[in-house]
Protein backbone atom coordinates (compact mmCIF):
# COMPACT_ATOMS: atom_id res chain seq x y z
CA UNK A 1 0.00 0.00 0.00
CA UNK A 2 2.53 2.39 1.12
CA UNK A 3 4.77 1.66 -2.65
CA UNK A 4 0.90 2.39 -4.41
CA UNK A 5 0.85 5.80 -2.18
CA UNK A 6 4.08 6.43 -3.22
CA UNK A 7 3.63 6.20 -6.87
CA UNK A 8 0.79 8.02 -7.00
CA UNK A 9 2.30 11.06 -5.34
CA UNK A 10 5.57 10.48 -7.63
CA UNK A 11 2.99 10.13 -10.61
CA UNK A 12 1.05 13.77 -9.47
CA UNK A 13 4.45 15.24 -9.03
CA UNK A 14 5.24 14.60 -12.58
CA UNK A 15 2.33 15.77 -13.99
CA UNK A 16 2.68 18.99 -12.54
CA UNK A 17 3.41 21.87 -14.83
CA UNK A 18 7.68 23.15 -14.15
CA UNK A 19 8.08 27.48 -15.07
CA UNK A 20 7.28 28.46 -18.43
CA UNK A 21 10.43 29.39 -20.35
CA UNK A 22 10.61 33.27 -20.93
CA UNK A 23 7.78 35.33 -23.29
CA UNK A 24 5.67 31.94 -22.93
CA UNK A 25 2.56 31.07 -20.66
CA UNK A 26 1.27 27.83 -19.32
CA UNK A 27 -2.56 27.84 -18.89
CA UNK A 28 -3.25 25.58 -15.46
CA UNK A 29 -4.98 25.96 -12.53
CA UNK A 30 -4.91 26.73 -8.97
CA UNK A 31 -4.82 23.26 -7.50
CA UNK A 32 -2.29 21.89 -10.33
CA UNK A 33 0.28 24.50 -8.40
CA UNK A 34 0.37 23.28 -4.95
CA UNK A 35 3.04 20.34 -5.20
CA UNK A 36 5.28 22.02 -7.72
CA UNK A 37 8.30 23.58 -6.57
CA UNK A 38 9.41 24.94 -9.58
CA UNK A 39 6.61 27.55 -9.50
CA UNK A 40 6.44 28.42 -6.29
CA UNK A 41 9.96 29.62 -6.89
CA UNK A 42 8.33 31.44 -9.66
CA UNK A 43 5.28 32.69 -7.97
CA UNK A 44 7.47 34.16 -5.52
CA UNK A 45 8.78 36.76 -7.85
CA UNK A 46 5.16 37.40 -10.02
CA UNK A 47 2.25 39.57 -9.63
CA UNK A 48 -1.18 38.39 -9.82
CA UNK A 49 -3.67 40.37 -12.61
CA UNK A 50 -6.63 40.12 -13.05
CA UNK A 51 -8.40 40.41 -16.33
CA UNK A 52 -11.59 42.06 -17.03
CA UNK A 53 -13.29 38.79 -18.18
CA UNK A 54 -12.14 37.31 -14.64
CA UNK A 55 -9.40 35.54 -16.18
CA UNK A 56 -6.30 34.83 -13.44
CA UNK A 57 -2.73 35.35 -14.31
CA UNK A 58 0.80 35.30 -12.49
CA UNK A 59 2.80 37.57 -14.56
CA UNK A 60 6.52 36.20 -13.97
CA UNK A 61 9.28 39.23 -14.33
CA UNK A 62 7.46 41.80 -12.45
CA UNK A 63 9.51 44.47 -10.27
CA UNK A 64 10.23 42.93 -7.11
CA UNK A 65 9.09 45.54 -5.02
CA UNK A 66 5.77 44.69 -5.96
CA UNK A 67 6.06 40.96 -5.55
CA UNK A 68 4.49 38.69 -2.79
CA UNK A 69 6.61 36.26 -1.24
CA UNK A 70 4.63 33.53 -1.83
CA UNK A 71 1.26 32.11 -3.00
CA UNK A 72 -1.28 30.39 -0.71
CA UNK A 73 -3.54 27.35 -1.60
CA UNK A 74 -5.92 26.14 -2.08
CA UNK A 75 -8.78 26.77 0.94
CA UNK A 76 -7.39 29.88 2.35
CA UNK A 77 -5.32 30.91 5.13
CA UNK A 78 -5.50 29.80 8.34
CA UNK A 79 -4.65 32.00 11.14
CA UNK A 80 -1.78 29.73 12.54
CA UNK A 81 -0.58 29.82 9.42
CA UNK A 82 -1.00 33.05 8.60
CA UNK A 83 0.98 33.54 11.31
CA UNK A 84 3.58 31.38 11.18
CA UNK A 85 4.31 33.08 7.73
CA UNK A 86 4.77 36.50 9.19
CA UNK A 87 7.15 35.71 11.60
CA UNK A 88 9.55 33.51 9.04
CA UNK A 89 9.40 37.04 7.04
CA UNK A 90 7.01 36.12 3.94
CA UNK A 91 4.63 39.04 3.05
CA UNK A 92 1.85 39.52 0.47
CA UNK A 93 0.76 36.54 0.18
CA UNK A 94 -1.99 35.01 -2.06
CA UNK A 95 -4.95 33.31 -1.06
CA UNK A 96 -6.69 31.60 -4.33
CA UNK A 97 -9.48 29.93 -3.82
CA UNK A 98 -11.28 27.72 -5.66
CA UNK A 99 -8.50 25.00 -6.56
CA UNK A 100 -10.10 24.32 -9.77
CA UNK A 101 -9.74 28.03 -10.61
CA UNK A 102 -7.88 27.79 -14.24
CA UNK A 103 -4.66 30.35 -14.50
CA UNK A 104 -1.42 31.03 -16.60
CA UNK A 105 1.65 31.15 -15.87
CA UNK A 106 3.19 34.28 -17.77
CA UNK A 107 7.08 34.61 -17.80
CA UNK A 108 7.46 38.11 -19.26
CA UNK A 109 11.29 37.26 -18.82
CA UNK A 110 14.02 37.91 -21.52
CA UNK A 111 12.95 36.62 -24.45
CA UNK A 112 15.17 34.83 -27.16
CA UNK A 113 15.26 36.44 -30.64
CA UNK A 114 13.05 34.21 -32.04
CA UNK A 115 10.13 34.59 -30.03
CA UNK A 116 10.47 38.52 -30.15
CA UNK A 117 10.54 38.36 -33.93
CA UNK A 118 7.57 36.22 -33.93
CA UNK A 119 5.37 38.28 -31.59
CA UNK A 120 6.00 41.69 -32.72
CA UNK A 121 6.41 40.66 -37.01
CA UNK A 122 2.74 41.94 -37.24
CA UNK A 123 3.47 45.07 -36.10
CA UNK A 124 4.71 48.32 -37.96
CA UNK A 125 5.15 51.81 -38.35
CA UNK A 126 2.59 53.13 -40.75
CA UNK A 127 4.13 54.51 -43.42
CA UNK A 128 5.45 57.89 -43.72
CA UNK A 129 4.58 61.05 -46.24
CA UNK A 130 6.62 63.42 -47.98
CA UNK A 131 6.19 67.42 -47.85
CA UNK A 132 7.57 69.49 -50.51
CA UNK A 133 7.74 73.45 -49.58
CA UNK A 134 7.02 74.92 -51.95
CA UNK A 135 4.81 72.38 -53.90
CA UNK A 136 3.65 74.52 -56.84
CA UNK A 137 5.21 77.10 -58.81
CA UNK A 138 8.90 75.93 -58.70
CA UNK A 139 11.04 77.76 -61.14
CA UNK A 140 14.64 76.91 -61.48
CA UNK A 141 17.32 78.43 -58.87
CA UNK A 142 14.30 77.68 -56.42
CA UNK A 143 15.72 76.14 -52.76
CA UNK A 144 12.92 73.36 -51.92
CA UNK A 145 12.57 72.36 -48.56
CA UNK A 146 11.77 68.56 -47.65
CA UNK A 147 10.18 67.26 -44.50
CA UNK A 148 8.66 63.73 -43.44
CA UNK A 149 5.27 63.15 -41.20
CA UNK A 150 7.66 60.70 -39.33
CA UNK A 151 7.09 61.23 -35.83
CA UNK A 152 7.18 58.23 -32.63
CA UNK A 153 4.57 56.31 -33.19
CA UNK A 154 2.87 53.66 -30.13
CA UNK A 155 0.26 50.78 -30.64
CA UNK A 156 -1.03 49.46 -27.48
CA UNK A 157 -2.25 45.79 -27.44
CA UNK A 158 -2.00 42.59 -25.83
CA UNK A 159 0.66 39.96 -25.96
CA UNK A 160 0.44 36.64 -23.93
CA UNK A 161 -2.84 38.11 -23.15
CA UNK A 162 -1.03 40.79 -20.81
CA UNK A 163 -1.70 44.56 -21.69
CA UNK A 164 1.42 46.00 -23.35
CA UNK A 165 2.69 48.65 -25.59
CA UNK A 166 5.01 48.70 -28.78
CA UNK A 167 6.99 51.96 -29.70
CA UNK A 168 8.66 53.05 -33.14
CA UNK A 169 11.12 55.67 -33.00
CA UNK A 170 12.46 57.00 -36.07
CA UNK A 171 16.17 57.11 -35.59
CA UNK A 172 17.86 58.05 -39.00
CA UNK A 173 16.68 59.26 -42.45
CA UNK A 174 18.02 58.01 -46.37
CA UNK A 175 16.73 61.03 -48.71
CA UNK A 176 17.41 60.33 -52.47
CA UNK A 177 16.34 63.65 -54.79
CA UNK A 178 16.40 62.24 -58.65
CA UNK A 179 16.25 65.13 -61.63
CA UNK A 180 15.29 64.56 -65.12
CA UNK A 181 19.15 64.43 -66.28
CA UNK A 182 19.28 61.30 -63.70
CA UNK A 183 21.42 63.24 -61.19
CA UNK A 184 20.84 61.39 -57.36
CA UNK A 185 21.37 63.48 -54.67
CA UNK A 186 20.97 61.80 -51.29
CA UNK A 187 20.75 63.21 -47.89
CA UNK A 188 20.68 62.33 -43.95
CA UNK A 189 19.62 65.20 -42.52
CA UNK A 190 15.55 65.12 -40.96
CA UNK A 191 14.92 68.08 -43.01
CA UNK A 192 16.86 68.57 -45.82
CA UNK A 193 17.44 71.44 -49.03
CA UNK A 194 17.52 70.68 -52.21
CA UNK A 195 18.55 73.48 -55.05
CA UNK A 196 16.26 73.30 -58.26
CA UNK A 197 18.68 74.22 -61.01
CA UNK A 198 17.82 71.72 -63.68
CA UNK A 199 14.10 72.00 -65.75
CA UNK A 200 12.30 68.87 -66.25
CA UNK A 201 10.71 66.65 -63.43
CA UNK A 202 11.96 65.61 -59.96
CA UNK A 203 11.58 62.74 -57.65
CA UNK A 204 11.85 62.35 -53.93
CA UNK A 205 12.60 58.91 -52.21
CA UNK A 206 12.77 58.31 -48.25
CA UNK A 207 13.55 55.42 -45.92
CA UNK A 208 13.43 56.04 -42.12
CA UNK A 209 14.65 53.51 -39.76
CA UNK A 210 13.05 53.01 -36.60
CA UNK A 211 13.86 51.62 -33.46
CA UNK A 212 10.91 48.75 -32.07
CA UNK A 213 10.83 49.07 -27.77
CA UNK A 214 8.06 47.00 -26.05
CA UNK A 215 6.77 47.10 -22.46
CA UNK A 216 3.97 45.36 -20.38
CA UNK A 217 1.73 47.78 -18.76
CA UNK A 218 2.92 47.94 -14.89
CA UNK A 219 5.42 44.61 -15.00
CA UNK A 220 8.39 46.00 -17.47
CA UNK A 221 9.91 49.05 -18.35
CA UNK A 222 10.96 50.07 -22.06
CA UNK A 223 13.08 47.10 -23.87
CA UNK A 224 14.79 47.36 -27.63
CA UNK A 225 14.21 44.95 -30.00
CA UNK A 226 16.83 44.63 -32.66
CA UNK A 227 17.48 45.25 -35.70
CA UNK A 228 15.29 48.52 -36.35
CA UNK A 229 12.95 48.42 -39.01
CA UNK A 230 12.71 50.44 -42.61
CA UNK A 231 9.73 52.09 -43.56
CA UNK A 232 9.60 53.64 -47.09
CA UNK A 233 7.36 56.59 -48.30
CA UNK A 234 5.46 56.94 -51.09
CA UNK A 235 7.59 58.88 -53.65
CA UNK A 236 6.85 62.07 -54.34
CA UNK A 237 7.48 64.28 -57.88
CA UNK A 238 7.51 67.89 -58.67
CA UNK A 239 8.36 70.00 -61.99
CA UNK A 240 11.19 72.58 -62.17
CA UNK A 241 9.81 75.50 -64.69
CA UNK A 242 12.09 77.69 -66.49
CA UNK A 243 12.58 81.62 -65.24
CA UNK A 244 10.86 83.66 -67.62
CA UNK A 245 13.17 86.66 -68.43
CA UNK A 246 11.40 90.07 -67.38
CA UNK A 247 11.22 92.31 -70.92
CA UNK A 248 14.19 95.41 -70.86
CA UNK A 249 13.11 98.78 -69.75
CA UNK A 250 14.94 101.72 -70.84
CA UNK A 251 15.78 104.32 -68.19
CA UNK A 252 13.23 106.98 -68.44
CA UNK A 253 14.86 110.58 -69.97
CA UNK A 254 14.09 113.94 -71.01
CA UNK A 255 13.27 113.94 -75.08
CA UNK A 256 12.58 117.60 -76.49
CA UNK A 257 8.95 116.65 -77.54
CA UNK A 258 5.99 114.67 -76.02
CA UNK A 259 6.18 111.23 -76.79
CA UNK A 260 3.61 110.00 -79.60
CA UNK A 261 1.54 106.43 -78.52
CA UNK A 262 2.59 103.56 -80.80
CA UNK A 263 5.48 105.27 -81.88
CA UNK A 264 9.15 104.19 -80.68
CA UNK A 265 11.72 107.05 -80.10
CA UNK A 266 14.87 106.90 -77.91
CA UNK A 267 13.84 108.34 -74.65
CA UNK A 268 9.96 107.56 -74.61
Amino acid sequence: MFLLSSLLVTGLWQQTPSCPPAFSFTNTTVGALSDSVELSLCVSNAVLIKGSNGSVSLAIGAPSSTAPRCLIYPNGLSPDLMASLLQSGHVGCWSLYPPSQPIAIVNVGKPSQTKLTAALKSFRPSAPRIFVKPNSGILVGTAVQLSSSATIQLIKTKLLGLSAQIRFKPLSYKWQIVNNAGVVNNATSVQPSYLANTKGGVQVNLAISYSIEYLFAGLTSWTRVRPNIYSNAVPVAFQVGQEINPPIRHIPRLVAQPCIPKVLSWGC
